[in-house]
């Protein structure tokens, strides 16, 4: 008998190259970053990050407290993208990446390992589920959460709650449902977040050009987010500044004949006017 094909995969949200690509700028030294964690005999296709700690003393982190300030020596995190909600079934998907991640790795001891789960929101029903594992989980306060689940550490990050809490969370509000609704609201960005924003889209594209957009789930979203941001950052530049950021192809693009011509100095227009006599 002929076995039934197995379902495609379900894309990966668009948030989950921008998020490696955050978690890359900003983690401390003395720790490494896997992007994905495939096990290929689970049939779930799940955006996981792995940070393992490579190198003793880990260095101190200088954003992202919400996130870095609560790694293990081996952190495991399930990220649900702005448009996904963490649901109850979530809590038995860290339970099994968690036991084969220890498995694969030869883990006997659970202080060595964290789960953390990064969402919009963190839902009751999954607190619940926790409970009904004879786990524990409960907030903290500023969009943190903490818990136990199996013996394993158990960390959650609110985006919508923490990128409010400190200058050193702001870009986690791309990670927010609201970001949809209002990707402005970012704004305003200092030269830093700004070059870093632009680097985390590059990601979105870079994956997208090479997995093709069949394996991405909301790109037209973020690229819409993205371009709003910028179109509001642009709007909001000096003249001089935005010239100057123009190819000099973007600067004649829209210019009639006449437009270009008075742009030009009086003494290059002399010279062309003498080339063109010749």
């Amino acid at each position: 008998m002929t076995e039934p094909e197995a379902p495609p995969p379900e894309g990966v949200t668009a948030w989950h190259p921008m998020l490696v690509a955050l978690l890359e700028l900003y983690l401390p030294s003395g720790w490494r970053l896997s992007p994905e964690l495939l096990l290929n005999r689970m049939p779930l296709r799940v955006d996981i990050v792995v940070l393992r700690l490579v190198d003793q003393p880990a260095g101190h982190a200088r954003k992202l407290h919400s996130i870095f300030g609560h790694l293990r020596q081996h952190t495991l995190i399930e990220h649900k993208g702005p448009t996904d909600d963490l649901a109850p079934e979530d809590v038995l998907t860290l339970l099994a990446y968690g036991a084969l991640y220890m498995r694969h790795n030869k883990l006997a001891d659970p202080d060595e390992l964290c789960l953390m789960v990064i969402a919009d929101r963190i839902p009751a029903s999954f607190a619940r589920q926790v409970e009904r594992h004879h786990g524990t989980f409960a907030p903290l306060g500023g969009g943190l959460w903490r818990g136990e689940l199996s013996g394993l550490s158990l960390h959650g990050v609110e985006t919508r709650e923490a990128c409010r809490q400190s200058p050193t969370e702001h870009l986690l509000y791309m990670f927010s449902r609201a970001y949809l609704k209002g990707a402005g609201q970012i704004l305003p960005l200092d030269p830093e977040e700004a070059r870093v924003y632009n680097a985390l889209y590059q990601q979105v594209e870079q994956f997208r050009r090479q997995r093709g957009t069949m394996a991405m789930k909301d790109y037209e979203l973020a690229r819409q987010s993205y371009e709003e941001v910028l179109e509001q950052m642009l709007a909001q530049l000096p003249p001089e500044k935005l010239l100057a950021r123009l190819t000099p192809e973007q600067r004649l693009e829209g210019l009639t004949p006449e437009e270009i011509l008075r742009a030009i100095p009086p003494e290059v227009q002399e010279l062309l006017a003498k080339k063109l006599e010749r």
